[in-house]
């Protein structure tokens, strides 16, 4: 027999090098291969709302490369923009006939949502989805209510929970109990209630204050934000990062103070403009119009699937 050209003492070493070799080059195949690949072929935590000619212009697209339990997956989510629900009161002006939704109306659009598989999540899911920390449904979509009305808490939250959906609401930490022309708001009572029942709540300013108004110097802007949390956490027990511009208006010094006071995500008005999940300081929305028949709503949340 001739002797082994490999030393027997090196022999097993030599296996073992082998076989981690084998090993690696197979899990580089298998498993990092197809993930490197779906991150050059992706955009990472990027948002994406289509321009004013494409069909998904009233939606905000997240696709995540890593981070989130659906790798890669691409999520259209309609995060819809209300304001009143209830009555058009006597005299009402344009505006605000603009911004009021019926009950009746506003109970079909969750029924329709609902039968077609939507499934709500809150902004601070969106947040936490951004940040790689959790998953989302198939089907999500996102309720905002803006100023704090009394009418959206009173009539609003029962057609919500009658579906199993949540709602997210902008309030103005300084308007609660208060009164002003046809616009009557939400006690703190009645926000807290909200809370309890599993609404999210988050800040719209202190007083309404237009952030693209340049009379506003960053001292005012970020006391006034870091105030509407402070009011928040004292009658609600927590504040949420996220905030709702008035106006849908900002510009870049408001969000530098906005991020100064410690919020991560902020909504505007715009529809169909491009955003990244690099910039959360500007997400987009869809406007829901007092005078939309279902057909029209319907028409608004297909043209992004």
């Amino acid at each position: 027999m001739k002797p082994s050209l490999i030393p027997k003492q090196y022999y097993t070493a030599i296996m073992f090098v082998f076989a981690v070799l084998i090993s690696a080059a197979a899990a580089y195949v298998f498993f990092w291969r197809p993930i490197i690949s779906n991150f050059r072929n992706s955009t990472p935590y990027a948002i994406q709302a289509g321009n004013p000619l494409s069909q998904t212009k009233n939606w905000v697209t997240l696709r995540v490369a890593f981070g989130a339990q659906n790798e890669g997956q691409n999520y259209k989510i309609p995060i819809l923009m209300y304001h009143h629900i209830g009555d058009v009161p006597a005299h009402a002006d344009a505006i605000r006939r603009d911004l009021t939704v019926s009950e009746e109306t506003f109970s079909e659009q969750v029924k329709w949502l609902k039968d077609n598989g939507y499934e709500s999540v809150s902004l601070q899911d969106l947040l936490l989805f951004a940040q790689g920390k959790t998953s989302l449904p198939p089907k999500p979509v996102i309720f905002t209510f803006d100023d704090g009305y009394e009418d959206a808490f009173q009539n609003a939250i029962p057609i919500l929970r009658q579906y199993g959906f949540v709602g997210s609401f902008g309030v103005i930490t300084n308007y609660p109990g208060q009164t002003q022309g046809t616009n009557i708001y939400a006690s703190w009572d009645e926000i807290f209630a909200a809370r309890r029942q599993g609404m999210e709540i988050v800040c719209h300013t202190q007083n309404h204050f237009d952030g693209s108004d340049k009379k506003f110097a960053s001292d005012y802007i970020y006391n006034n934000l870091n105030g509407c949390q402070k009011n928040l956490a004292t009658h609600l027990g927590q504040a949420e990062p996220v905030l709702i511009y008035p106006f849908g208006h900002y510009t870049a010094s408001y969000i530098v103070q906005a991020q100064k006071a410690g919020f991560k995500m902020a909504l505007t008005t715009h529809q169909g403009q491009l955003n990244s999940l690099n910039n959360l300081m500007q997400i987009p929305r869809v406007r829901v119009h007092g005078n939309e028949d279902l057909e029209q709503f319907k028409k608004t949340i297909l043209a992004g699937e």
